[in-house]
């Protein structure tokens, strides 16, 4: 059977795409990648077949075409669409023959409610419609993968649906040492209002004189103005998008991770990668206190809760880390062992690869 992951709007190196999902089936079927190119990776265990990365959304729109004339050169049996423009492609991919998997990372209705780019008044009529068609075309679909269990109860009367959460995989974090610790807090992914940016610079500055603390910031910055905010701010290295080998030596160097996300309705169910590579690697996290993400911290006793919008308690959740150094270790080291046990990769690459065989049977 030969397999082929098509995304227009994530990178070729992409953490749920590449590292995790295509990677692991790689080991089992004649997999392919059409995706933008970003990364220098040499590929020797995939065939990959890039696509010319889009410079604005209309261009990713226009990318299908190009899509379209490498999936035939490819010829799969099996196609797996990772991003919701690609709806209407894949209803045309299941009247060509092929099995469609429909790999849901986020809960699109919701996701558009925080989308700055939509006007306001057009986000909840939209909303409206993309529930539309995900009630009628997906279930044409062969198969769907969703990312969290939430999304998951909107696909559960599909006869193929599976949960593969987006665990860490081990091996990535294998390396952590105590040895190089600074007086640094990290926080991972993109950089927005949503996502606490201010809250995060607000409270490191309030750490500086008494701790000489600093925010390390790794990903890309949703505007100019916030980029600008926070290279002009003491006390926060801004590192841009990083490697997954430096990635990991900067958890390695932090005594925690934060994911101070604010309360949007597709953030109160998520279940944040950074989250868990911050467990992976030993780190205590400092998380948003939403009623999911408290389950998760209470339960491995690996880190500290906050109000997201009350940058003083992040800035208190920080200094106790760094005046507790020995307890906030204690957590990272429960964080680890709970990824260790059942929080990894391992686990949900059996559902992904037994979902693979079912549609093999059918």
């Amino acid at each position: 059977m030969k397999i082929l992951h098509l995304t227009t709007a994530h990178a070729d190196d992409d953490v749920r795409i590449y590292i995790k999902e295509v990677s692991s089936l790689a080991q089992h079927y004649d997999t392919a990648l059409i995706a933008p190119r970003r990364s220098e990776r040499i590929y020797s265990d995939i065939t990959y077949l890039p696509l010319t990365p889009a410079r604005s959304r209309m261009q990713r729109l226009l990318l299908q075409r190009e899509a379209l004339r490498l999936v035939k050169q490819f010829g799969p049996d099996v196609v797996h669409l990772h991003d919701p423009e690609l709806l209407f492609l894949g209803l045309y991919f299941k009247l060509q023959g092929l099995k469609v998997i429909w790999d849901v990372h986020e809960d699109l209705p919701k996701q558009m409610q925080k989308k700055a780019w939509i006007p306001a008044v057009l986000k909840e009529p939209g909303a409206r419609v993309v529930q539309i068609l995900e009630k009628t075309l997906v279930p044409q679909f062969d198969a769907v993968v969703s990312a969290t269990p939430s999304i998951a109860k909107k696909f559960s009367s599909h006869p193929l649906s599976v949960t593969v959460r987006n665990y860490p995989r081990l091996e990535e974090f294998s390396s952590h040492k105590e040895s190089t610790k600074k007086a640094q807090f990290i926080y991972a992914g993109g950089i927005s209002p949503e996502r606490g940016a201010k809250e995060m610079a607000q409270a490191i500055s309030q750490l500086r004189q008494a701790h000489n603390a600093q925010l390390a910031v790794a990903g890309r910055f949703a505007t100019p103005e916030l980029e600008s905010y926070y290279t002009e701010s003491e006390g926060i290295i801004c590192l841009g998008w990083l490697r997954r080998d430096e990635i990991s030596k900067v958890y390695s160097e932090s005594l925690a991770g934060i994911v101070a996300l604010h309360a949007t309705p597709n953030h109160l169910e998520a279940l944040p990668i950074k989250m868990f590579e911050y467990m992976a690697a030993g780190l205590p996290v400092i998380a948003s206190d939403f009623p999911l993400w408290r389950s998760i911290i209470n339960k491995y006793q690996c880190g500290l809760l906050i109000n997201p919008d009350r940058p003083e308690e992040l800035a208190a959740a920080m200094r106790w880390i760094l005046e507790h150094k020995q307890e906030a270790s204690d957590m990272g080291r429960r964080g680890r062992l709970a990824i260790e046990s059942e929080l990894n990769w391992d686990y949900e690459t059996d559902r992904l690869i037994g979902m693979y065989r079912s549609l093999e049977q059918s």
